[in-house]
């Protein structure tokens, strides 16, 4: 009896451990996929390996916004179709923003948020020792940049938040220079490609009468979802190369020293959009170094 139990025993030892080993090495297959997929969208969303600038930089940007009107017709319609003749509508500002309401009498029935977009910057890049930047963009045709006044808008709008030495700028003429509006490039990651699409992209090369440097500022707007927007670090930096690329290949445009991505983002169901800023050196080979 002891014998037979013994010989039992060990063929369900064995007969455990031979169902066992394939279920550990898928475990352990699954775990290193797992571990790897990890890995690599820890360097897309940190953008590592990517070399650093050793000057060092400082930048300050502020946004002009329009609100989306593109709808409003259609909600009035619709409001006098579900309330009737007597409902009328109109906007309401308030310290959350823009709404527009519906009412009936005295009574209101209805609100919607407009959303609102970038249409604009105005800012200011500094490289410690080298040179500041001032820079306006506009992708608002009816709200073109006056060339003249950019120099005195940053100065006022970053008088008490900026370093002084960083609106020091001399007594040349800043002004953007070889304007244009470039192809998006391949991003070259894994994602689909309703996931990552730029609606829309502009860049001028800002230039100064007698000054050495040159700074390349463009904006990008993303239809992006949650996960690009964790990407904007790597989307900006392919983003930046390109255009880099794009104003060489403009008539008497040499490389620019430096390069600044503005990439603008909304999340789903926000009335706003995300901005996110990224500045890079550009090297003699075109390679980026970014200022951390």
């Amino acid at each position: 009896m002891q014998r037979a139990a013994g010989i039992s025993a060990a063929a369900m030892a064995l007969s455990l451990s031979q169902s066992v080993t394939p279920v550990l090495k898928k475990v352990i297959v699954a775990a290193a996929l797992c571990g790897a997929a990890a890995i690599s969208a820890a360097l897309l969303v940190t953008d590592w390996p990517v070399p650093h600038s050793r000057r060092t930089g400082y930048f300050d940007v502020t946004t002009s916004e329009k609100a989306d009107l593109s709808h409003i017709d259609e909600w009035n319609r619709a409001a006098k179709a579900k309330y009737g003749p007597d409902a009328s509508t109109y906007a309401s500002m308030s310290s959350h923003g823009l709404t527009w309401v519906a009412r009936v009498g005295d009574k209101v029935v209805e609100t919607r948020p407009f959303g609102f977009s970038v249409y604009g910057f105005l800012g200011v890049f500094m490289v410690s020792n080298v040179e500041s930047f001032p820079f306006e963009l506009s992708i608002e045709p009816k709200d073109p940049v006056e060339p003249g006044q950019t120099v005195d808008k940053v100065k006022a709008r970053f008088a008490k938040t900026a370093p002084a030495e960083a609106l020091e700028f001399g007594n040349r003429e800043w002004r953007p220079a070889h304007c244009h509006s470039p192809k998006p490039p391949e991003f070259g990651f894994p994602l689909y490609s309703s996931d990552l699409r730029v609606d829309t992209s502009s860049i001028c090369l800002m230039q100064s009468d007698g000054g050495p440097y040159t700074a390349l500022v463009g904006f990008a707007r993303v239809d992006a979802s949650f996960w690009v927007r964790l990407l904007s670090r790597k989307v900006c930096r392919i983003l930046a190369a390109s255009w880099v690329e794009s104003m060489i290949s403009q008539p008497n445009a040499k490389r620019p020293d430096y390069v600044a991505c503005m990439l603008a983002t909304k999340a789903g169901g926000s009335e706003r959009e995300v901005i996110a800023a990224r500045f890079f050196e550009v090297r003699d080979d075109k390679t980026l170094a970014v200022f951390d």
